[in-house]
Formats: structure tokens, sequence, C-alpha cells
């Protein structure tokens, strides 16, 4: 098992993990809610609604387990598209079929229910009160600054790669973007869950403003995360795992105690909403009359877009799109590894070394320039800072090591190497075939030493 191959299990793992958390946690009352149907709390002990409920959990934990089972053997293809392929499906699968348990058993509460006593017509009341009453100060600069500052901080360092300059600009601009939602969420109108404006307001305003300040400072230490790990693929995996896991758990964290807060306020309080019939499988909300594109999540922490709107239906013909995109990128990946890298003399004056990807030029040396030419019949341990990655092509800036930074255009699979200098820069190459690469570096060496 290769160590890719070994992270995007333990990463599955997880996240079905906390799939299954999440999901478990829908048969537990909540908010007058009973995975996604408002009942009485008397319905509990209906001989039904345990039987659905237990229906339920059972289903749940036994998919969790058939995905979690059926994921191993994908840590085991060596081919790179193919395996790329594979863990894009499952983790779309693996992670939606726990679902269709959810979807079950929200039908079956919702019938029994307008079988015993109707169903109200779905209704979605704003707390105007509440948005006014009391409202705590937003985020404001001097949240922002240090996980910013700290972002921008290793772009200083002398001799970073520009792949890693490129993420530490990508993530400061995340800050930023994390810092305007956080402010923005504590702007929105809360939906009303009970009649006393005072408890609307204590139900998510505390805990948005600590589920945004998790965030800021997760990015800003995912930053510095990959900066200290760098010059080892394997230890970038390990610290993207490691903050993985602390951020999973500080959300979970997050997201139960909200959901345990919402619980304990309205626990005496008479709920003033009956939607059920806007939300689909208890999951997706479908409501044509509210006009508003985002609304609040019925419990926990979060926002879900409004299917009834035709700007909910874009984006999720977007998402749609993404997906399909991204189950493409095996296949892409698998064409791109098929063409042959190429290395070539050219010209006369001067004489150019180009290394090429099939017919994309990626690097051209004046041969006047190269300070050293070596032939080598191993490729050393490295770790790619910027570039691709696949079983037959490495192209891009690298970190070899005990030499330092190098940028590759090579056949990793093939046994003979040209490694050369010129303008204070280190590269690997190699031609369509070992004996071409080895006539390559025969001429430069006779050029370059004569």
């Amino acid at each position: 098992m290769e160590t890719m191959s070994g992270f995007m299990l333990l990463t599955f793992w997880l996240c079905a993990g906390v799939n299954y958390i999440m999901l478990r946690n829908m048969s537990k009352r909540q908010k007058g809610l009973l995975l996604g149907v408002t009942l009485p709390p008397e319905a509990d002990a209906l001989p039904e609604v345990q039987a659905i409920v237990k229906q339920y959990r059972t289903w749940l934990g036994t998919l969790c387990l058939v995905c979690a089972a059926l994921s191993v053997p994908l840590a085991f293809v060596q081919e790179t598209a193919i395996a790329l392929t594979l863990w894009m499906l499952f983790f779309f699968a693996g992670l939606a079929l726990p679902y269709l348990p959810l979807f079950g058993a929200n039908t079956r509460l919702k019938a029994l229910k307008k079988a015993a006593a109707g169903q109200n017509a779905p209704t979605r009341v704003v707390d105007t009160a509440a948005s006014a009453f009391a409202l705590p100060k937003p985020m404001g600069l001097w949240t922002l600054l240090p996980p910013l500052v700290l972002c921008l901080l290793p772009m200083a360092l002398p001799g970073l790669p520009r792949g890693l300059m490129l993420v530490c600009g990508i993530d400061a601009a995340c800050v930023l973007l994390l810092w305007g939602l956080g402010r923005w969420t504590f702007r929105r109108r809360e939906d009303m869950v009970t009649e006393d404006s005072a408890r609307n307001q204590t139900l998510l305003r505390v805990y948005w403003d600590r589920f945004w300040r998790l965030n800021l400072w997760a990015m800003a230490l995912l930053n510095l995360f990959l900066i200290l790990g760098y010059r080892s693929e394997a230890a970038i995996l390990g610290l993207s795992l490691g903050f993985t896991v602390l951020l999973l758990a500080g959300s979970l964290w997050m997201e139960f105690s909200v959901r345990r807060a919402q619980a304990a306020l309205t626990e005496t309080a008479p709920i003033v909403a009956d939607e059920d019939d806007a939300w689909v499988g208890g999951i997706f909300y479908y409501n044509p009359t509210d006009k508003r594109f985002l609304v609040a999540k019925r419990i926990g922490l979060g926002s879900t877009v409004n299917l009834g709107t035709w700007v909910g239906k874009l984006y999720y013909a977007f998402v749609g799109l993404v997906l399909v995109v991204c189950l493409a990128i095996g296949p892409i990946f698998g064409i791109v590894d098929s063409i042959p890298v190429r290395l070539e003399l050219s010209g006369s004056a001067p004489v150019c070394l180009v290394a090429s990807h099939g017919q994309s030029e990626k690097y051209r040396l004046d041969t006047d320039a190269i300070t050293d030419v070596q032939l080598r019949d191993t490729l050393p341990d490295a770790a790619r800072t910027w570039g691709t990655g696949m079983d037959h092509y490495l192209q891009g800036d690298f970190y070899v090591i005990g030499e330092g930074n190098a940028r590759f255009c090579l056949d990793p699979t093939q046994k003979c190497f040209l490694r050369v200098e010129a303008g204070g820069q280190v590269y690997w190459f190699t031609g369509d075939s070992e004996d071409h690469t080895a006539a390559i570096a025969q001429a430069l060496q006779s050029t370059v030493h004569p």
C-alpha cells in the first residue's frame, strides 16, 4: 500500500465516521424534531415511532460498516488514474448511501404523523426581534490580522518554492473570505424557534462566532503545517491528516454544543414552526413561497440552499456539474500520464536543451549556461512542492532529499536520468527512452566538459 493510498483510505474512514455520527444524532429528539419530522414529545414512546428509529439506526450502521470494508481493496490499486477514478466514485457513493435510511425513515414518520393528526402547511417564520436583540459585535480586524499574518509570513522565507508561495496566497484569501462570511453571519436574521427572542438570539450567535474563529485559525495552522513539512511528501500527508482530524474534532464539538444548547433552550418552550413538507427527506429545503436563497439548517450550525428558488436550482446544477468533472479527473490523468516525455537538443547558435511533454515544451536551457551534466541510474527520493506527479510523468518543482530544490520533467519508471545545472538551478530529465537520455547526456558532456 502506497502512502497516498493509505492517506485516501484513512481520510475516507474519517469522513465516513463523521457522517455516521451526524446522521445517527438525527435519531435523537432536538428542537422538537425526530429524524427531520416535527413531533410532540409523547410521540417518542409510540411503538410505531420506536420501530422506525430502531430500523433506521440498524440500516445506517450496516451501510456505514459495509462502505468502510469495501474501501479497503481500493488502497491496493497500483495504477494512479484508475485508483483516482475509483476513489472519486467511492467517496461520492460511500458518503451519499448512508442518507438513504434517513430518507426512508423521514418518509415513514411523515406518513405516520399525517395519518394520526394531519399536517400543517409549510411555514417559515423570521424572528425579526432576534436579529436586533442584544446583538453581539461581529468579528473585528484584530480577529482577522493574526491568522492573516501567519498565512502570509512564510512568503518572506528565502528559497520557498513558487508552489508554496501560491498556497500561502490562496490560504490568505481564504482567511479573508472566512472573516467576511463570519461578519455576514452576524447580520443574518435568524429563523424563529420559540416565541422568546432572547432564546433565539442565544441559540446561534455565540456559536457562530466560535465556529468562524476556529476556521480562521485552522486555515492559518494548515498553512504553517505545509511550510514545515514540504520537504517530505509523507510529512505533508501526515500533517494534513492530523490537521483534518483536529479540525473535524473541533467542528463536531461545536456542532454538538449548538445542538445541546438548542435542545436545552427549546425543551420547555412551544415550537412555533412546523415546516416538514418543505424539507424533502429531512435534508433538502424546497419552498417556492420562500424567496431566500440560503436558509438556516433546522438543527445545529450552517445554512442550506432553497431548491424552490431559481438560484437554488442553478446552484445544485452547478454542484452536479462539478461532480461530473471530478469523476472525469481520473480518465484525464490517465491520458496525460500516457503521453511520453521528450528531450532534444535544438537549434545551432546557441544550441538549447529542450524538455517537453508530448508537444508541450516545459523547459528550454541554453547549453552555454549549463555548468554540470551527470547521468544517474537512480532517481533520488524527492517530494513534490508544485507540479504534476503520476506513474510515468513527474514535472514541476521538487525537493530532492540531500540536495535541495530541483525541477523535474521525466518518466520515473526509466533507469537512466539526466541531471543538469544551469543558472544555479538543478534539473532532472529523461528522454523517450533510456538510450536516448544517455545519448543526450553524452552530447552535453562533450560540450560542457570537453
